[in-house]
């Protein structure tokens, strides 16, 4: 049965609603489908939505209500007047066009007045946005009409007239309202809408200012209301054709909005979330007029008759591939504006229009983590997909797309938690890591303090004066134990933070921060295996900070006064436990720039004729450029029985076994040159000699002895003349091995002197050579023991008592014995007996009293008491002390007027420092 009449057509839909055998929302897509012009009359889309044996049922009861069957009337044309309530629901310029058309137009006329026009929100082709108060309701609307002249061109007012129709009825948050149509004074169409902000997509991807704004997690969201949209028109029957980013505008309160629907086109039927492929209409592309040049940002133009923006038209729109047109043309339109949002590049970019078009159809596209690494693998592969040139292999339908996204959106909420939690997390650990700076200048305070309060108390003296200063240790020790906790609670809160976000580089980087400084202190404390492992955990846990460091070399440059000298250079490497100096490499001649070596301990020596050899040890870190100004000297200037140890930085304190350790503190120390070997008897008794020429009570009072005023010297005037040591010096074992009659007493380091005696020796010195003679200072007697790396010892970092003199030496009952014995004992610019054989005073106390500080105190009388003097700093190891005296860093202080048979000296010699060239 073929159905004839619109109304009858009408009657029987509202008919088989009552009945239940269409659902309203069937009956409405029928309505909007005839409005549109579909092509098809309402009696036959009426037919597909019933069977035959419901159209009998509903005819049967039509007839028994008086209803004809055969109403003679004109059938319409693709539109509908209908008066039920789905007639109510029909467009208004449908109602109107039932009219005569003088009484619309004064309607119409008479409607517009109520529009205030003011300034233009934009300009297309052919149509022209305003903005217009609407004076009745009072709102500002956007009102789009037609350009005068425009109307004359075929079909431009039917295409406009559609374009309002099909945003009205379709309804959708992201589609912009549309509120009137009707024509203006001039005869001109025009529809009004709501008024949205004029900022789109393509504002946002062409700005670096507005991108900053927009993450991808938010452009995403705006992603999926389109897509959203998108689906629910093709549902209503409707493709859009031009979606590009220009058409998503972005309201000022997070609105999201598919816009310009004049290219839409209504689908042939409607299309389900897993729709089928169904086929539509559609002209081919024609490419005549193509070769000009193509702005993606202006979009190009097409030719008259032709819609679509190129490089957004799917391939199958551009071969004319009719039988595989339909909504997945805009699922393709879609994928380029999502490549753009992931790349900021447009997948088929080319500079005209023509080669646009030949890209879209032959060029495969970029996988957007090419462009940027970051980019999501979900939404490659969903790009990937939505811009394939076959549509059955894009997803079904914009719900697919929306859904995909939203998995994506549903994953980034929960890191953007996690991030957000694991960001917490990170700016609490600050706290716990602010404790421990602030702790650290605490806790070195009171060290400090703690060693000033003690220093001066002596061993026999009460508790009562030791309390206060092992308060401060005590204090400092849970100092140092809170500063274990704090760093503990701070790497606790990165460990949980990076549980939350694997990725968080504010806590890796927090922990790298962390194990450096571990790392650092193992370094600077010689525990090699330790400062590997906190290395290696650095390298874990990198964020590229110290990526570059950890693999860096060092470099170094050298300058000398005057320049030529050779350079070689020797890496400190370990054997037997001793540092030796190997691999001698020759760098080339000074002035040295930039040599390039790998981090470790070097010495190098420097060679010029007419000049002393130059040993000059550095600690070259990682990353670090080196830069050295060497004076060389001759042998002349730095004189016999000198080595010379030129200026520059080396590490002073910071051996934790070391007694009375300083902090550990880089210092610069100008040239100097210091005895080889401590001052021996055979050098002391010259100078008791040329005293008792002047005065034999002078020498008497210098003269080494135990007790001051008492018989117990070991130096004695011989027969012949002279002073000389005592037989009895050495005894036992000892003497067997050094007999005197050899002259080895001669070659002992003196010993029974006094500070004061020492000062006494050095005047005569200088005196005697017409140069500066003088006591060591504590940080010129450190440097010339430890070189520049920090080493606990001269040879290097481990201990052995055959290296030095020291209590357990020997197998007998350890005595004195001739300098330069040992020969493992010396120091990287071959200063030797720094670690055992005699303690050696020296000048002054660091950081409290100068040399010339010290010299301004005067001697005291022959009848004061010992430990009535003032304080003075002796250095080294000796023949009776334990390994832990022995070490370069350790240090101890007592009276001044100290004499003992373990206590000697050694004098360095003043050099004037030159310019370099």
């Amino acid at each position: 049965m073929k159905l004839g009449q619109t109304r009858e057509a009408r009657a029987l839909a509202l008919a088989a609603v009552r009945r239940g055998f269409i659902a309203p929302e069937a009956l409405w897509d029928t309505a909007c489908r005839v409005a549109l012009g579909s092509g098809t009359s309402a009696s036959e889309l009426v037919e597909q939505l019933l069977t035959q044996e419901q159209l009998d049922q509903l005819m049967d009861e039509l007839s028994s209500e008086g209803v004809q069957p055969a109403i003679q009337a004109t059938p319409e044309a693709g539109t509908a007047s209908m008066t039920t309530s789905a007639a109510a629901a029909t467009s208004q310029s449908a109602s109107l066009s039932a009219r005569p058309a003088e009484t619309r137009l004064s309607e119409e006329i008479s409607r517009t007045a109520r529009y205030q026009l003011g300034n233009s929100l934009g300009t297309g082709g052919a149509g022209n946005v305003v903005k217009a108060r609407d004076q009745e309701i009072g709102r500002v609307v956007a009102l789009k009409m037609l350009l005068p002249g425009v109307t004359d061109e075929p079909g431009v007012v039917e295409r406009f007239m559609a374009e309002a129709r099909i945003t009205a009825q379709l309804e959708h948050p992201n589609i912009i309202p549309v509120y009137d149509l009707g024509r203006l004074a001039e005869g001109l169409p025009f529809y009004t809408m709501r008024v949205v902000k004029q900022q789109s997509l393509q504002d946002v991807l062409a700005s670096h200012e507005l991108r900053r704004q927009w993450s991808l997690v938010r452009l995403m969201g705006a992603f999926v209301q389109v897509s959203r949209a998108l689906a629910y028109a093709h549902r209503r029957g409707v493709i859009h054709r031009d979606i590009k980013p220009e058409n998503v505008l972005l309201g000022d309160y997070g609105e999201i909005y598919l816009a310009d629907w004049g290219n839409a086109k209504p689908l042939s039927c409607r299309v389900d979330s897993a729709p089928d492929s169904r086929s539509m209409s559609s002209e081919p592309l024609r490419l005549d007029g193509f070769g000009r040049a193509f702005d993606r940002k202006g979009g190009g133009t097409l030719p008259s008759g032709l819609s679509g923006t190129p490089g957004y038209i799917a391939p199958e729109q551009i071969r004319g591939d009719h039988d595989r047109i339909d909504h997945r043309v805009d699922i393709f339109a879609l994928g380029v504006v999502l490549y753009e949002i992931l790349t900021g590049e447009h997948p088929f970019d080319a500079p005209t229009v023509l080669a646009v078009i030949l890209a879209t159809q032959t060029r495969e596209p970029r996988p957007p983590r090419t462009i940027v690494p970051s980019c999501p693998l979900i939404l490659e592969d969903l790009c990937m997909a939505m811009l394939a040139k076959d549509p059955s292999k894009r997803p079904a339908s914009a719900d697919v797309v929306a859904a995909e996204v939203d998995a994506f959106l549903e994953g980034a909420k929960e890191r953007s938690r996690r991030r957000e939690e694991a960001g917490k997390l990170c700016a609490l650990a600050k706290t716990p890591l602010q404790r421990d700076h602030d702790l650290t200048a605490e806790r070195q305070w009171l060290q400090e303090e703690a060693r000033r309060l003690l220093q001066d108390v002596k061993g026999h003296e009460p508790i009562e004066r030791k309390r206060a200063g092992w308060e401060l240790e005590d204090r400092a020790a849970e100092v140092e134990r809170e500063q274990a906790r704090a760093n503990a609670e701070a790497i606790d809160l990165y460990t949980k933070a990076l549980a939350y976000d694997p990725d968080s580089s504010e806590a890796r980087a927090g922990l790298a921060d962390l194990y450096w400084k571990r790392a650092q202190r193992a370094d600077e404390e010689r525990r090699q295996a330790e400062r590997i492992y906190y290395e290696a955990l650095v390298s874990e846990f990198d964020v590229g900070t110290y990526a570059a460091l950890l693999k860096a070399d060092a470099a170094i440059s050298i300058d000398t006064w005057p320049s030529g000298a050779a350079v070689l250079a020797y890496r400190y490497v370990e054997k037997d436990r001793v540092l030796v100096a190997s691999d001698e490499r020759y760098l080339g001649r000074t002035p040295l720039r930039d040599a390039r070596l790998s981090p470790g301990s070097y010495l190098f020596v420097l060679k010029r004729a007419g000049y002393r050899d130059v040993r000059y040890p550095v600690l070259l870190k990682r990353g670090d450029h080196h830069h050295a100004e060497v004076n060389l000297f001759t042998d002349a200037e730095i004189g016999d029985g000198f080595i010379y140890v030129p200026g520059g930085t080396f590490i002073a304190g910071g051996d934790p076994d070391a007694i009375e350790s300083l902090r550990r503190t880089d210092l610069v120390v100008p040239d100097f040159a210091i005895a080889k070997f401590p001052v021996t008897f055979r050098e002391y008794c010259d100078f008791l000699n040329d005293l008792e020429t002047r005065d034999l009570g002078f020498a008497l009072k210098r003269a080494p002895h135990d007790t001051r005023g008492s018989e117990g010297y070991v130096v004695q005037p011989a027969n012949g003349g002279g002073w000389e040591p005592i037989p009895t010096v050495l005894e036992g074992e000892t003497r067997k091995l050094y007999p005197a009659e050899k002259g080895h007493l001669w070659n002992l380091p003196v010993f029974l002197i006094d500070w004061f005696d020492a000062v006494a020796y050095c005047r005569y010195r200088s005196e005697k050579e017409g140069a500066e003679i003088r006591l060591p200072s504590e940080m010129e007697w450190e440097k010339a023991a430890r070189g520049a790396d920090g080493r606990f010892y001269p040879w290097g970092d481990h201990f052995d008592s055959t290296f030095c003199l020291m209590r357990t030496s020997r197998p007998f009952i350890p005595q004195p014995e001739p300098v330069g014995t040992f020969v493992a004992d010396v120091s990287p610019y071959g200063v030797r007996d720094m670690a055992g054989g005699m303690r050696e005073w020296v000048g002054d106390i660091y950081g409290e009293k100068t040399w010339a500080d010290a010299l301004g105190e005067p001697e005291p009388s022959v009848d004061v008491e010992r430990d009535a003097s003032t304080w003075r700093v002796f250095r080294s190891g000796n023949w009776a002390s334990d390994d832990q005296r022995c070490r370069s860093a350790s240090r101890a202080r007592f009276f001044a007027l100290t004499r003992n048979t373990n206590l000697s000296f050694r004098v360095v010699k003043v050099l004037s420092r030159k310019p370099l060239d």
